[in-house]
Protein backbone atom coordinates (compact mmCIF):
# COMPACT_ATOMS: atom_id res chain seq x y z
CA UNK A 1 0.00 0.00 0.00
CA UNK A 2 1.31 3.45 -0.84
CA UNK A 3 -0.65 4.98 2.05
CA UNK A 4 -1.61 2.62 4.88
CA UNK A 5 -4.27 3.47 7.41
CA UNK A 6 -2.90 5.21 10.51
CA UNK A 7 -4.13 5.75 14.08
CA UNK A 8 -5.14 9.23 12.96
CA UNK A 9 -7.93 7.61 10.95
CA UNK A 10 -9.43 6.44 14.25
CA UNK A 11 -9.00 9.95 15.65
CA UNK A 12 -10.93 11.33 12.69
CA UNK A 13 -13.79 8.90 13.28
CA UNK A 14 -13.92 9.93 16.93
CA UNK A 15 -14.15 13.59 15.97
CA UNK A 16 -16.78 12.76 13.37
CA UNK A 17 -18.87 10.92 15.95
CA UNK A 18 -18.82 14.03 18.15
CA UNK A 19 -19.49 16.42 15.25
CA UNK A 20 -21.79 14.27 13.14
CA UNK A 21 -23.23 17.00 10.95
CA UNK A 22 -22.77 18.11 7.39
CA UNK A 23 -21.07 21.53 7.96
CA UNK A 24 -18.32 19.94 10.08
CA UNK A 25 -17.79 17.12 7.59
CA UNK A 26 -17.60 19.50 4.64
CA UNK A 27 -15.01 21.56 6.49
CA UNK A 28 -12.94 18.43 7.15
CA UNK A 29 -13.54 16.59 3.90
CA UNK A 30 -9.89 16.66 2.83
CA UNK A 31 -8.89 15.02 6.13
CA UNK A 32 -11.48 12.32 5.48
CA UNK A 33 -10.08 11.71 2.00
CA UNK A 34 -6.44 11.66 3.14
CA UNK A 35 -6.75 9.79 6.42
CA UNK A 36 -9.56 7.37 5.70
CA UNK A 37 -11.21 7.21 2.30
CA UNK A 38 -8.21 6.85 -0.01
CA UNK A 39 -6.21 4.45 2.22
CA UNK A 40 -9.29 2.31 2.81
CA UNK A 41 -10.13 2.08 -0.88
CA UNK A 42 -6.53 1.15 -1.61
CA UNK A 43 -6.62 -1.55 1.07
CA UNK A 44 -9.85 -2.91 -0.40
CA UNK A 45 -8.50 -2.88 -3.95
CA UNK A 46 -5.24 -4.60 -3.11
CA UNK A 47 -6.96 -7.24 -1.00
CA UNK A 48 -9.45 -7.96 -3.78
CA UNK A 49 -6.62 -8.25 -6.30
CA UNK A 50 -4.72 -10.75 -4.13
CA UNK A 51 -7.85 -12.85 -3.55
CA UNK A 52 -8.85 -12.76 -7.22
CA UNK A 53 -5.41 -14.09 -8.22
CA UNK A 54 -5.39 -16.74 -5.50
CA UNK A 55 -8.96 -17.91 -6.07
CA UNK A 56 -10.00 -17.06 -9.64
CA UNK A 57 -12.86 -19.57 -9.52
CA UNK A 58 -14.59 -17.58 -6.80
CA UNK A 59 -15.15 -14.61 -9.09
CA UNK A 60 -14.79 -12.10 -6.27
CA UNK A 61 -16.09 -8.61 -6.93
CA UNK A 62 -15.45 -5.65 -4.65
CA UNK A 63 -17.97 -3.42 -2.89
CA UNK A 64 -16.76 -0.54 -0.69
CA UNK A 65 -19.18 1.16 1.68
CA UNK A 66 -19.90 4.86 1.81
CA UNK A 67 -19.44 7.02 4.90
CA UNK A 68 -22.96 8.39 4.42
CA UNK A 69 -25.90 6.81 6.20
CA UNK A 70 -29.06 6.08 4.25
CA UNK A 71 -31.06 9.31 4.66
CA UNK A 72 -34.24 7.25 4.99
CA UNK A 73 -32.90 5.41 8.04
CA UNK A 74 -31.23 8.04 10.22
CA UNK A 75 -33.62 7.53 13.16
CA UNK A 76 -32.27 10.57 14.96
CA UNK A 77 -28.62 9.77 14.24
CA UNK A 78 -26.19 11.95 12.34
CA UNK A 79 -25.77 11.54 8.58
CA UNK A 80 -22.37 9.77 8.75
CA UNK A 81 -21.22 6.31 9.82
CA UNK A 82 -18.42 5.85 12.35
CA UNK A 83 -16.98 3.00 10.28
CA UNK A 84 -16.22 1.83 6.74
CA UNK A 85 -16.37 -1.69 5.37
CA UNK A 86 -15.75 -3.58 2.16
CA UNK A 87 -16.91 -6.96 0.94
CA UNK A 88 -15.71 -9.53 -1.57
CA UNK A 89 -18.56 -11.33 -3.25
CA UNK A 90 -19.57 -12.57 -6.65
CA UNK A 91 -21.39 -9.76 -8.41
CA UNK A 92 -24.18 -11.93 -9.80
CA UNK A 93 -25.27 -13.10 -6.34
CA UNK A 94 -24.77 -10.08 -4.11
CA UNK A 95 -28.24 -10.42 -2.63
CA UNK A 96 -28.22 -14.20 -2.29
CA UNK A 97 -24.71 -15.42 -1.61
CA UNK A 98 -22.11 -15.25 1.16
CA UNK A 99 -19.37 -12.65 1.33
CA UNK A 100 -16.01 -11.98 2.91
CA UNK A 101 -15.81 -8.63 4.67
CA UNK A 102 -13.50 -6.26 6.53
CA UNK A 103 -14.72 -3.41 8.75
CA UNK A 104 -12.68 -0.54 10.17
CA UNK A 105 -14.42 1.67 12.68
CA UNK A 106 -14.46 3.60 15.88
CA UNK A 107 -15.07 0.42 17.88
CA UNK A 108 -12.17 -1.43 16.22
CA UNK A 109 -11.93 -3.86 13.32
CA UNK A 110 -13.60 -7.08 12.30
CA UNK A 111 -13.35 -9.37 9.32
CA UNK A 112 -14.87 -12.66 8.35
CA UNK A 113 -17.35 -14.59 6.24
CA UNK A 114 -21.13 -14.71 6.17
CA UNK A 115 -24.34 -13.02 5.11
CA UNK A 116 -25.54 -9.51 5.86
CA UNK A 117 -29.20 -10.53 5.68
CA UNK A 118 -29.90 -14.21 5.13
CA UNK A 119 -33.49 -15.06 4.20
CA UNK A 120 -35.52 -17.78 5.91
CA UNK A 121 -35.28 -19.84 2.72
CA UNK A 122 -31.50 -19.52 2.66
CA UNK A 123 -31.28 -20.53 6.32
CA UNK A 124 -33.45 -23.59 5.65
CA UNK A 125 -31.26 -24.55 2.68
CA UNK A 126 -28.19 -24.21 4.90
CA UNK A 127 -29.67 -26.54 7.53
CA UNK A 128 -30.58 -29.02 4.81
CA UNK A 129 -26.97 -28.94 3.64
CA UNK A 130 -25.75 -29.71 7.16
CA UNK A 131 -28.32 -32.51 7.51
CA UNK A 132 -26.99 -34.18 4.37
CA UNK A 133 -23.50 -34.63 5.86
CA UNK A 134 -23.00 -33.21 9.37
CA UNK A 135 -19.50 -34.65 9.65
CA UNK A 136 -18.25 -32.74 6.62
CA UNK A 137 -19.45 -29.40 8.02
CA UNK A 138 -17.97 -30.17 11.42
CA UNK A 139 -14.60 -30.91 9.82
CA UNK A 140 -14.73 -27.59 7.96
CA UNK A 141 -15.43 -25.72 11.17
CA UNK A 142 -12.65 -27.48 13.04
CA UNK A 143 -10.24 -26.57 10.23
CA UNK A 144 -10.96 -22.81 10.45
CA UNK A 145 -7.62 -21.10 11.21
CA UNK A 146 -7.35 -19.52 14.67
CA UNK A 147 -10.73 -20.97 15.53
CA UNK A 148 -10.19 -20.15 19.20
CA UNK A 149 -9.95 -16.45 18.28
CA UNK A 150 -13.03 -16.46 16.07
CA UNK A 151 -16.60 -15.69 17.01
CA UNK A 152 -20.01 -16.33 15.52
CA UNK A 153 -22.37 -13.46 14.74
CA UNK A 154 -26.12 -13.69 14.19
CA UNK A 155 -29.47 -13.85 15.97
CA UNK A 156 -30.50 -17.25 17.28
CA UNK A 157 -33.93 -18.77 16.85
CA UNK A 158 -36.13 -18.58 19.93
CA UNK A 159 -36.97 -22.21 19.32
CA UNK A 160 -33.97 -24.32 18.20
CA UNK A 161 -34.33 -26.07 14.86
CA UNK A 162 -32.43 -29.16 15.91
CA UNK A 163 -29.51 -30.60 17.78
CA UNK A 164 -26.21 -32.21 16.76
CA UNK A 165 -23.40 -31.17 19.07
CA UNK A 166 -21.73 -28.12 20.60
CA UNK A 167 -19.82 -27.40 17.39
CA UNK A 168 -22.70 -27.58 14.90
CA UNK A 169 -25.62 -26.34 17.00
CA UNK A 170 -24.59 -22.66 17.16
CA UNK A 171 -24.66 -22.60 13.34
CA UNK A 172 -27.73 -24.77 12.91
CA UNK A 173 -29.86 -22.66 15.22
CA UNK A 174 -29.13 -19.16 13.93
CA UNK A 175 -31.23 -17.00 11.64
CA UNK A 176 -28.04 -15.30 10.50
CA UNK A 177 -24.59 -16.83 10.68
CA UNK A 178 -21.24 -15.14 10.12
CA UNK A 179 -17.86 -16.19 11.45
CA UNK A 180 -14.97 -13.81 11.93
CA UNK A 181 -12.41 -12.09 14.09
CA UNK A 182 -12.26 -8.86 16.09
CA UNK A 183 -9.15 -6.66 16.26
CA UNK A 184 -7.09 -9.46 14.75
CA UNK A 185 -4.06 -7.70 13.26
CA UNK A 186 -2.54 -5.80 16.17
CA UNK A 187 0.17 -3.35 15.19
CA UNK A 188 0.14 -4.66 11.60
CA UNK A 189 -3.22 -2.92 11.14
CA UNK A 190 -1.35 0.28 10.35
CA UNK A 191 1.28 -1.14 7.99
CA UNK A 192 1.50 -1.83 4.27
CA UNK A 193 1.42 -5.57 5.12
CA UNK A 194 -2.29 -5.45 5.90
CA UNK A 195 -3.65 -6.40 2.43
CA UNK A 196 -1.56 -9.58 2.39
CA UNK A 197 -2.30 -10.45 6.01
CA UNK A 198 -6.01 -9.89 5.49
CA UNK A 199 -5.93 -12.01 2.33
CA UNK A 200 -4.11 -14.77 4.20
CA UNK A 201 -6.84 -14.79 6.83
CA UNK A 202 -9.60 -14.72 4.20
CA UNK A 203 -7.93 -17.65 2.45
CA UNK A 204 -8.44 -19.80 5.50
CA UNK A 205 -12.19 -19.17 5.24
CA UNK A 206 -12.49 -20.01 1.53
CA UNK A 207 -13.36 -23.72 2.10
CA UNK A 208 -16.25 -22.56 4.28
CA UNK A 209 -17.18 -20.00 1.61
CA UNK A 210 -17.39 -22.84 -0.93
CA UNK A 211 -19.67 -24.75 1.44
CA UNK A 212 -21.98 -21.74 1.82
CA UNK A 213 -22.12 -21.35 -1.95
CA UNK A 214 -23.08 -25.01 -2.31
CA UNK A 215 -25.79 -24.62 0.33
CA UNK A 216 -27.21 -21.69 -1.63
CA UNK A 217 -26.97 -23.77 -4.84
CA UNK A 218 -24.67 -21.16 -6.38
CA UNK A 219 -22.13 -22.82 -8.65
CA UNK A 220 -18.51 -21.77 -8.53
CA UNK A 221 -17.07 -20.65 -11.82
CA UNK A 222 -14.15 -22.49 -13.35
Amino acid sequence: MTQPLTPRAMDFLMELSINNERPWFQEHREEFETLLHRPFKELAGETCSIMAKGFPGCGFGLHVSRIYRDARRLFGRGPYHDHLWFSLQREDCRNTGPMLWFEFGLSGTSHGLGYWDRSAEQAAAFRKKIDSDPKRFEELLLAVPDRDKSRLWGDEYKRPKGHYNDILDPWYNRKQASIGYDDYFGEDLFTDRLPQLLSDSFSGLVPLYHYMMEAAELELKE
